[in-house]
């Protein structure tokens, strides 16, 4: 995460929830109702009943009384009339799918008890239909083609022709760079092209087959290989705790650039005068191909599942996965004639490939309960399986094949041909507004990020020039720039509770729409203090998926051209300098509180790939203007020739031209 970029947020999460208004109260224990009252004395056939006295009958007798305080006046809440008594709701009970537990007695025996003395506290459900499910798919795709062509025509071919470079034919090396990348995932997990293309149910799908295996071998991988935990720490390239990657400057990829001064960066905007003002440096050929920029940014926030409690009748599946890949091919040629003292600088290496990943598992142990005294249930039903699937494709997709050519007349020709700036940018907040879910069947969770640059940078660059040793010729076609950056965290309690009977009690209850529950001590459930109780109710499966998978394709073949034959002319070729980055963040709070209930049995598990593949093959050829290419060979001949007198010989005007007033001006 970059200082000042867009992922500088404050991950204090905890305020969006519905869990924490009620964690800091004290928590409301059910101590079941009071006794009965207490029968009559029996009669005792032994003694004569007691009759009416009659006032005469009655004998002084000395007493001691105790003396009463005086009680208050009562008040409007003392006088303020009963409630009437909560109404059971008479909803026609839905159709679920029944777990294997035996059904509890049936509902019009549940809640009421005791000879008609006194009505047990009960709790009254509420049904609807759920509306919440979530299947997201985000895709963000640009694609450019800027394939620039300049020309001059003072550099020709011998036989006068002027030069135009041929185009660079790359696709079929591209591809072969795109086979290689999908061969990075091993089997099991997605490879690039597949999860490019997957939509939400694709993913479901994957995720499903991929558990069922685990469930089934032990193993979520076909070859069998036992299931990884999440590795501690920031891991760069492979090394837990490595250094922070280096960052070309631009001074590097384009050292005719002034450097900015931190004087001239602490300028406000207010002060800066828009004036255009020419460059200061004299006679100059610069050619600037290179410099693209390709960013992908997503960020996703789920606190969808972050509940006081949950209750899985089946198993448990929690699998983490980063695949980071770059390859990157810079193959780059050179060839610079030189007359004279002059040292051109060439500078072909500098390119950084990185990749950066963390798992960061926060443990939280909050304790919460209470809903056996939340009088009234409100259940959302889902029938089947239900979907809260976030997905998210970035594509970057830049052909910049550049074809330049150049030759120094005297003034200060820079030639900006790249420069392409390509950005993708998402955030996904989502905040759950349950108090409980219940899910029947299976927990399906999943949190994957998948990140992959590929870079194609072929660069050529032949120059000419018979300047001094005090001139500046600099060639840069390295200092290429690929970055992957992902975090995936997660808040969770410890681990799941056993499933007690009453658990299973409850749970089909919820599955046979019961109108009417009589509270039990062992449910330990977070319960709302407002009197009413949010609960998500599953009869299938839960499938809960966050996946980010960001890919930058770049083809820069660059062909440039210079030619110089004047002491005093600065050249400059800056080929390099691309940048592709992708940065990702997942924050998905989950078990937040201990009082979660789990049925079968629980899986985690999380996949970390880094694969870096460079190829950086380069020629680079300095020798003195004798040994020519043939593209400068007739400019330099041209420029050997005598230089044209002094003052030349004015163009005769046209006599024809005499009739009009400003005819002459412009000849």
């Amino acid at each position: 995460m970059q200082a000042g970029g867009f992922t500088e947020t404050i991950w204090h999460f905890i305020g969006y929830l519905h869990l924490a208004d009620s964690v800091a109260r004290a928590p409301v224990f059910y101590e079941g109702d009071p006794p009965p009252p207490l029968s009559p004395e029996p009669p005792d056939p032994g003694h004569e009943p007691l009759r009416g006295l009659a006032f005469d009958e009655l004998v002084s007798v000395p007493s001691n009384i105790p003396e009463m305080p005086v009680s208050e006046p009562p008040t409007a809440a003392h006088l303020a009339p009963m409630p009437p008594p909560a109404s059971i709701l008479s909803l026609p009970p839905p159709f679920f799918r029944l777990p294997v537990k035996p059904l509890p007695p049936p509902v019009e025996e549940v809640g009421w008890v005791g000879h008609g003395h006194s009505v047990e506290r009960v709790i009254t459900v509420e049904y609807r239909e759920a509306d919440t499910q979530v299947d997201l798919g985000i895709r963000q795709v640009n694609l450019a083609n800027d394939r620039d062509l300049v020309t001059s025509d003072a550099i020709r071919y011998a036989d006068g022709s002027v030069v135009i470079p041929p185009e660079l034919e790359l696709g079929a090396a591209f591809g072969e760079l795109v086979e290689q990348a999908n061969e990075v995932a091993p089997d099991g997990i997605l490879d690039m092209m597949t999860v490019l293309q997957a939509d939400t149910g694709d993913l479901a799908d994957w995720v499903s087959a991929r558990d069922a295996r685990w469930a089934e071998t032990g193993s979520p991988n076909p070859d069998g290989g036992a299931p990884e935990p999440a590795p501690e720490g920031r891991i760069v390239d492979g090394v837990t705790g490595g250094p922070e990657p280096y960052v070309p400057t631009i001074i590097e990829i384009a050292p005719w650039r002034p450097e900015e001064t931190e004087e001239a960066s602490k300028v406000t905007e207010a002060e800066v005068k828009h004036e255009v003002v020419g460059p200061t440096e004299g006679v100059a050929t610069i050619a600037e191909t290179g410099l693209n920029v390709q960013i992908n940014a997503a960020y996703v926030f789920d606190a969808s599942e972050a509940v006081g409690s949950m209750m899985v009748g089946g198993d448990y599946y929690y699998s983490r996965g980063i695949v980071q890949t770059n390859i990157l091919v810079d193959n780059d040629h050179v060839d610079i004639a030189v007359s004279g003292a002059l040292a051109p600088i060439v500078r072909t290496a500098g390119n950084e490939a990185h990749n950066i990943a963390e798992f960061v598992v926060h443990v939280s142990n909050i304790d919460v309960q209470g809903a056996a005294a939340t009088p009234h249930w409100v259940v959302d039903v889902v029938f089947g399986d239900f979907y809260d699937v976030k997905s998210i494709v970035q594509f970057n997709g830049l052909d910049d094949n550049d074809r330049t050519v150049q030759a120094e007349g005297g003034t200060y020709y820079n030639l900006g041909a790249g420069g392409n700036q390509q950005l993708n940018l998402t955030e996904i907040y989502g905040i759950g507004r349950y108090d409980i879910i219940i899910i029947g069947g299976d927990y399906y969770r999943g949190d994957w990020i998948h990140q992959y640059n590929i870079m194609l940078d072929p660069d050529y660059a032949t120059l000419y020039s018979t300047g001094s040793a005090q001139d500046d010729t600099s060639v840069t076609t390295g200092f290429n720039s690929l970055t992957n950056n992902a975090r995936i965290e997660s808040y969770d309690a410890t681990a799941f509770k056993p499933m007690l009977d009453p658990h299973h009690d409850l749970m089909v209850l919820l599955a046979d729409g019961a109108t009417v529950l009589t509270p039990h001590a062992d449910w330990d459930l977070y319960g709302s203090a407002s009197g009413r109780l949010s609960i998500l109710y599953v009869g299938g499966d839960y499938y809960d998926l966050n996946v980010i998978t960001q890919v930058n394709f770049l083809i820069d073949g660059d062909q440039s051209i210079q030619a110089s034959a004047k002491e005093g002319t600065e050249q400059g070729v800056g080929a390099g300098g691309n940048t592709a980055m992708n940065e990702a963040i997942i924050i998905d709070p989950g078990l937040l509180s201990t009082s979660n209930y789990l049925g079968g049995d629980t899986y985690e598990e999380a996949v970390l790939i880094q694969v870096n593949i460079v190829t950086d093959s380069d020629t680079v050829a300095i020798h003195d203007t004798t040994t020519l290419v043939p593209e400068l060979v007739a400019f330099a001949e041209h420029a050997a020739q005598e230089p044209e007198p002094e003052c030349p010989s004015a163009p005769v005007p046209d006599p024809a031209q005499h009739d009009h007033l400003t005819s002459n001006i412009l000849v």
